[in-house]
């Protein structure tokens, strides 16, 4: 009898109760590592045509990155802002070489629901266009800045599929001043109306709260609870898809005034990235968003899941 068997077995005269067991077949499982290429000034607000003036340290965050992740074998999406794709082409390529699927992260790291929809058009046909061309590599992911397809910007999927992309991950379940959308799951869905698959951010319970798998959170939280949170998950047979950025590997980069909120989310702890990474690379297996999903699939039907439900949100 082979060990998927034995445990069948023992789940059957144990309901399934025995955690330790559980976790020895769902070790097997990939989750999804994702990561928004940007460097340190795209996530703090400040405006386009100022970027120039600010030091470029794209490489400091995002070559320990891609170090890490050979060392354990890790594979993941990384969605490419346009603009970087244009100033770092080589980078994009390194990505691609080593084995990773690549996304878009449209082209000025703008809000969606500050753009109009022909502006958003735009944005995600030249990025999808430039990363394709550099890295040879065809793209049907996309993930916008600050998670901000939220209920009032819903039209933005539908354009996508036009454009196409057929796998969004834009979507937060977790409700914060920026974004969220509140009514959307935590798993995998379809959505009819923009014939769209939409990957949003995994959750875990913390507090009577739901934090995400990744970005501020792993560094502001102890790294027991996302690895806690990820287990909880394996358990339930759930995929997870968790998120970083290159800038968050790189602590020594430049600290600029902000607004309080921003200013805490973005510099906390920077310095504990590289080993929470490690710590979670050396337990849990990771691959593309795109990846995941088709092993997902094999196994689960993807809910549908209405606007008019998301929009609630």
């Amino acid at each position: 009898m082979g060990i998927e068997e034995k445990y069948a077995d023992y789940r059957s005269r144990y309901k399934g109760k025995n955690r330790i067991f559980a976790s020895i077949i769902q070790k097997k499982m990939d989750f999804a590592f994702t990561v928004d290429v940007e460097d340190w000034y795209h996530g703090v607000e400040l405006p386009f045509d100022s970027w120039e003036r600010y030091e470029r340290r794209l490489e400091k965050g995002l070559y320990p990155l891609l170090d890490l992740m050979a060392e354990y074998d890790a594979k993941g999406t990384f969605f490419i802002l346009g603009w970087v794709a244009e100033r770092y082409p080589e980078a994009v390529k390194r990505i691609a070489a080593g084995g990773h699927e690549l996304g878009s992260h449209g082209m000025t790291h703008e809000k969606v629901y500050d753009l109009s929809p022909e502006a958003f058009r735009i944005e995600v046909r030249e990025t999808k266009a430039r990363v394709e061309d550099i890295s040879g590599q065809a793209v049907s992911a996309h993930r916008s800045p600050y998670f901000s397809v939220t209920p009032r910007s819903l039209w933005a999927l539908q354009i996508l599929r036009e454009e196409g992309y057929t796998l969004d991950c834009s979507i937060s379940p977790v409700k914060t001043w920026r974004y969220g959308v509140s009514t959307s799951p935590d798993v995998p869905y379809y959505v009819p109306e923009a014939d769209i698959v939409e990957f949003p951010l995994s959750t875990f319970a913390f507090l009577h709260k739901r934090p995400a798998v990744g970005g501020a959170y792993f560094r502001l939280l102890p790294y027991f609870f996302t690895r806690k949170g990820i287990r909880t998950r394996q358990v339930q047979n759930l995929p997870v898809m968790f998120y970083i950025h290159p800038w968050e590997y790189d602590p020594g980069h430049p600290r600029i005034p902000m607004e309080r909120k921003a200013r805490f989310t973005h510099y906390t702890r920077l310095s504990k990235t590289l080993a929470n990474t490690r710590a979670m690379l050396k337990e849990f297996r990771f691959a593309g968003a795109g990846a995941v999903l088709q092993s997902y699939l094999k196994r689960q039907n993807l809910p549908h899941v209405p606007m008019e439900r998301l929009a609630r949100g």
